[in-house]
């Protein structure tokens, strides 16, 4: 039985990096993402036996064909990354609702049900990441929804790695502050007529994002965070009255400043 390395958004991005740093360790990788080119070119640079699955994971049909897939082969899965995912910046009556819905269907959705249907092939030693985001230990005016998809999905990977705790199979929620990727092409990508964000704390970036998330893995942590300033945060906002945390966020954004007059 062959070992697997299943990627969600592994065209680009953190996934992407998922797959460059995991490439030698498993018999096979699937990476499942948009674009085939892009997907094309991941296997291009990929030493690793590569099936590049072109799925767009807010359809809940395409999950039948991985799950027969996974039927078919049955194979050995020792290591899923859920990387899918995707924010937007506004307002909420300038983002379109439909995007709104899809945040929570790719972000939460698509999430558990990749994680449950690979779960039955998964064994003694397998492990999960769940991207979540340092967003997701706060609530975030004018990133509403990422911000409270990102904190269910920081909620769900704590607790099932308390449930898979009988069969030895870790789950690490990696919380990611400010990363250097193309999320930040489609975040903007609303009818805002303001930058919504301008001031970024820190930039990382997402090779030592994942670095720190495999690092994490094995050890089998809960939470994997990169960054003194991103756990710092995640520290400062826990032990914060939720109300102060907010206005701190659109103070640093001069977001009342920027829609005074809307």
């Amino acid at each position: 039985m062959k070992s697997i390395a299943i990627i969600t958004g592994a065209s680009s991005g953190i996934g992407r990096e998922f797959v460059k740093q995991l490439d030698g360790q498993f018999d096979e990788i699937w990476g499942i993402g948009l674009g085939q080119e892009a997907l094309d070119k991941v296997k291009e640079e990929t030493k690793t036996s590569f099936v590049g699955l072109e799925l767009d994971l807010t359809k809940e049909e395409n999950f039948e064909k991985i799950v027969k897939m996974l039927e078919e082969e049955k194979p050995n899965v020792k290591f899923l990354a859920n990387c899918s995912g995707f924010g937007k910046f506004g307002r909420y009556d300038e983002i379109n609702i439909k995007d709104s819905a899809n945040m929570v269907d790719l972000n939460c959705k698509a999430l558990v049900l990749m994680t449950e249907y690979v779960l039955p092939f998964m064994s003694e030693g397998a492990s999960i990441v769940e991207i979540a985001s340092v967003a997701g230990f706060q609530p975030i005016p004018y990133m509403a929804v990422y911000g409270a998809s990102k904190a269910f999905v920081v909620s769900y990977a704590r607790a099932i790695n308390q449930e898979l705790k009988s069969r030895k199979i870790k789950v690490t929620c990696v919380c990611p502050f400010w990363t250097k990727t193309a999320f930040f092409d489609r975040a903007k990508d609303t009818k805002a007529t303001n930058e919504v964000v301008s001031y970024y704390a820190a930039m990382y970036k997402a090779e030592d994002v994942v670095r720190k998330a495999i690092k994490d893995s094995k050890k089998g942590k809960e939470l994997s965070i990169c960054g003194f300033i991103a756990r710092s945060q995640v520290r400062l906002v826990s032990i914060s009255p939720k109300k102060f945390v907010m206005a701190t966020w659109i103070r640093q954004q001069k977001l009342k400043k920027k829609y005074k007059n809307k």
